[in-house]
């Protein structure tokens, strides 16, 4: 069900694009003759004003069709292409180039103004935060996470668990939301060449450094960070069937030792349970300030990110070490908050494609497209309640202002290239070839086709790793 809404996401964005082609070729005067969420063979149709509505049953896109958009091309008897049909007085491509500028920009804006709505109405939603001591617990591999297996990016750097980092490039920081949100700062926003990691380690200073591109590869997904915030072993609740309920293990039961290994936070108890399933395994517990010492089996869990690991069925209590209020914010103080948000949302994006194209990042780990866009959408809908509308809101903003960019890259066939062929139009007062252009835009779209299948084969390949 979170897949289907997921598309339903996604189309919602494609319409508010395609909406955006249609609006401003209405209001210049020029005839639509087809609008079409989705590709491929039609499932609904319906003609309003002389325009044929459309649904298509592959969700990946659509498309806005205009009268005369496509020159058609007469033939010859022998099958020579001659020339090309003439064009009538509101065809798309007799319109003036001014004209055809304002109908290919209207789609991306309106993904940005989709977008600003949607941030002015997220700024203005009140919320909590829950905020968690600087204190880190750090694991040595990322299948311990659920996430990228591999040396994690802090224990390979030497941060230990126990530490407090009290700040990141000399900036303090005093809860993991201050060094989240100063370490994506100095990364994407500054472009700092490294992140210092200051550290309170049992009572001394230590300076960690850590090149700002192992970072980007950590925050991207590439590899795994590796610190976790919080390290409290309290049951907060347990699975029914569990190997947790099965070894009599309660709630309210505090975990100290496993397997003869002192078990302080969530990094020292996740891997000796995961790496150990189908085996017994000893648990020191407090119960009532009582040390009782219970016997478990880890059950086997199969994965396909990190194959089989061992799972004792526990949720442990997550306690902030603050909860903080944050108003909403009022209109009209919302529109320029939400105007600072879509701009740092945009400069990310534009620093992250750098990022990309210079090789600092790996295109087959961070390149996505509708696949893995339907796919993160249906995680972020099956979130919690709590923070589901926000989330959702966050999200669907994120993707329509890369829309908007994407959609406005000097590319042949999007947007952006074809407001580059108008632009020379209208410097040189006079029509591009039409043959030079077709085959332009023959090119650009064999070369997108071609990203397109690389992309979607892509993402459903890192779907199923």
């Amino acid at each position: 069900m979170s897949w289907i809404l997921g598309i339903i996401l996604l189309s919602v964005l494609v319409f508010v694009h395609e909406m955006g082609h249609l609006l401003a070729g209405l209001a210049v005067g020029i005839k639509a003759e087809a609008f079409s969420i989705g590709f491929g063979p039609i499932i609904f149709r319906r003609k309003i004003k002389d325009i044929d509505f459309r649904l298509s049953i592959i969700p990946f896109g659509g498309y806005c069709k205009f009268k005369g958009e496509i020159p058609e091309e007469i033939e010859e008897d022998n099958g020579e292409i001659k020339k090309y049909k003439e064009l009538e007085d509101d065809d798309f491509l007799n319109i003036s180039p001014l004209r055809r500028i304002i109908i290919y920009f209207a789609g991306p804006f309106f993904n940005y103004l989709f977008a600003f709505i949607l941030l002015i109405i997220l700024v203005s939603i009140p919320s909590t935060v829950e905020l968690y001591s600087p204190t880190v617990s750090v694991f040595r591999d990322g299948k311990y996470m659920h996430t990228k297996q591999g040396i994690t990016l802090a224990y390979e750097y030497g941060i230990e668990s126990g530490d407090t980092i009290t700040a990141i490039n000399g900036i303090k920081t005093e809860s993991d939301n201050d060094i989240l949100k100063t370490i994506n700062e100095e990364t994407i926003q500054k472009g700092a060449s490294e992140i210092i990691f200051t550290l309170d380690r049992n009572g001394e200073s230590v300076n960690i450094a850590i090149p700002s591109v192992e970072i980007l590869k950590a925050l991207s997904g590439e590899r795994a960070l590796g610190l976790y915030f919080g390290d409290n072993l309290i049951i907060k609740n347990i699975v029914s069937g569990s190997a947790a309920e099965e070894a009599e293990l309660k709630i309210g039961d505090k975990i100290i030792v496993i397997n003869g290994i002192s078990a302080n936070n969530i990094a020292d108890f996740r891997p000796i349970v995961m790496d150990n399933y189908s085996q017994k395994i000893n648990i020191t517990i407090i119960r009532n300030g009582e040390e009782i010492i219970r016997e478990a089996i880890p059950k086997p869990v199969n994965s396909k990110t990190i194959g089989t690991y061992g799972s004792l069925g526990v949720e442990f209590e997550s306690v902030p070490m603050k909860i903080e209020k944050v108003d909403g914010v009022s209109f009209p103080k919302s529109i320029l908050e939400a105007f600072k948000e879509s701009g740092y949302y945009i400069s990310s994006y534009i620093n992250g494609l750098k990022l990309l194209f210079t090789g600092k990042l790996s295109l087959r780990e961070n390149l996505g497209g509708p696949v893995r866009i339907i796919q993160i959408s249906s995680q972020v809908i099956s979130v919690s309640a709590e923070y589901r509308l926000k989330t959702i809101l966050s999200f669907t903003a994120t993707i329509s202002l890369i829309l908007f960019l994407m959609n406005l890259l000097p590319l042949p066939v999007v947007d952006g290239g074809m407001i580059i062929f108008s632009f020379i139009e209208l410097i040189m007062r006079k029509p591009l070839d039409r043959k030079v252009l077709i085959k332009i835009q023959t090119i650009g779209a064999a070369f997108l086709i071609t990203l397109a299948i690389f992309i979607t084969i892509n993402d459903i390949t890192q779907l199923f790793k």
